[in-house]
């Protein structure tokens, strides 16, 4: 009997090709437009990325600190610092295309040779949240090497520079040190933090396939579950309760119908995405398979949601609020390494697609839990389907 359904739920389906259609293609118009439109903006803003430097204590150290940012080799291209003539105030009602505005208060080597470590005030620009976001980061990721050079002058400071007695040689002393300490924390022309992966992190492609293709299995399943429910339910089930056919029957025909549909789905739409979109993403059987134990996934969690809740609509608001948070946590809406080590407790998910593009393995062992789960699941099912548990 429930093949049958099986079957029904198929032939309802291609029987209006219109919903067919719609099914498959607005989730890709709707990602698509939207990834369209974030990668332009992104393109545009981080093109280069223009910081604006105000240094109004213009001194010899200042400059010096300004010129090593200006010339250094991890940002070259990419950043540009550009030289302010107006007055804070007028920046910030005009920021232009400012990613940031990088403040160097008046009194800033003077409070520095004196030991107290002075604030460099930043300003981002609302109006480039990429940019300035991107700005903030660098900028943060250089807070490190300020305060060591702060750190070093204010050491030399103590114990060398106050205790010499002739104004001329302190201040010349005073000077080389703060150069050359700032010079030197700053890495030597190395200002900003840079990270060696060694070749175990996912590239910028990958990444995007990864979060673009869980988007559209998630949409596209979100949109067959709404649109595939019959408008009488009650009154089909009564009529199926005639011959003897549970509720739990047809929920597990549904569910299978579902995981055929999602299955061929996610074959057609990875390889499709591997050949029109990312070109450089590898593509082969393992990956595809690991892809399908999320799609089996995905498709158990509603089908367990919809036993429990009979209730249709607060059944797919808890699937699509449960889904979303599962996803989350497992890292393939967002990097691990972007969430709190607490939070990251389903990232195996995420490394499998590591082990199989960087390590060249598959992820065995997750594999054989979807299956266990999946078979004990399907067995606990019938189980309380033979008890009479499960309302008709």
């Amino acid at each position: 009997m429930i093949f049958h359904l099986w079957k029904y739920e198929w032939k309802r389906m291609l029987k209006r090709p219109g919903l067919f259609l719609f099914t498959l293609l607005f989730p890709i118009a709707v990602i698509g437009l939207i990834s369209l439109f974030l990668y332009t903006t992104a393109s545009d803003e981080l093109e280069s990325v223009h910081l604006l430097v105000l240094d109004e204590d213009q001194t010899f150290e200042t400059n010096a600190l300004i010129k090593q940012l200006q010339d250094d080799q991890t940002i070259d291209g990419e950043v540009f610092f550009n030289q302010g003539k107006e007055d804070l105030s007028y920046y910030l009602e005009q920021p232009d295309g400012y990613a940031a505005i990088v403040q160097i208060p008046e009194g800033f080597t003077e409070q520095l040779s004196n030991g107290v470590n002075e604030s460099i005030n930043v300003y981002l620009n609302e109006n480039l949240p990429i940019a300035s976001n991107l700005a903030y980061l660098l900028l943060e990721s250089g807070q490190d090497y300020i305060s060591a050079a702060q750190t070093g002058v204010n050491t030399v400071n103590h114990f060398h520079i106050k205790s010499m007695e002739d104004t001329d040689e302190r201040q010349q002393f005073l000077q080389q040190s703060i150069v050359h300490f700032t010079t030197y924390s700053l890495g030597r022309n190395s200002f900003f933090e840079e990270v060696s992966s060694e070749g175990m992190m996912l590239s910028w492609s990958m990444q995007a396939f990864i979060i673009l293709t869980t988007l559209l299995i998630l949409f596209t399943y979100w949109l067959l579950v709404i649109l595939n429910q019959p408008k009488h339910q009650p009154i089909i089930q009564k009529r199926l309760n005639l011959i003897s056919v549970t509720r739990f029957d047809q929920l597990i025909a549904q569910w299978l119908y579902q995981l055929t549909y999602l299955m061929l789905y996610i074959i057609v739409m990875v390889l499709s995405l591997s050949y029109f979109v990312f070109p450089t993403v590898e593509i082969d059987l393992n990956l595809i398979t690991h892809w399908l134990t999320i799609g089996v996934g995905l498709t158990l969690l509603y089908t367990l949601i919809r036993l429990l809740i009979p209730t249709f609509i607060l059944s797919v608001i808890i699937f699509t609020v449960g889904s979303l948070i599962l996803m989350m946590i497992s890292g393939l809406l967002l990097p691990p390494i972007y969430l709190p080590e607490h939070l990251s407790i389903l990232s195996f998910i995420y490394e499998g697609f590591e082990k199989i593009w960087l390590q060249d393995n598959i992820p065995m062992v997750y594999w054989i839990g979807v299956g266990i789960a999946t078979l004990i699941g399907l067995l606990v099912l019938f189980i309380v389907r033979k008890i009479g548990v499960v309302l008709k």
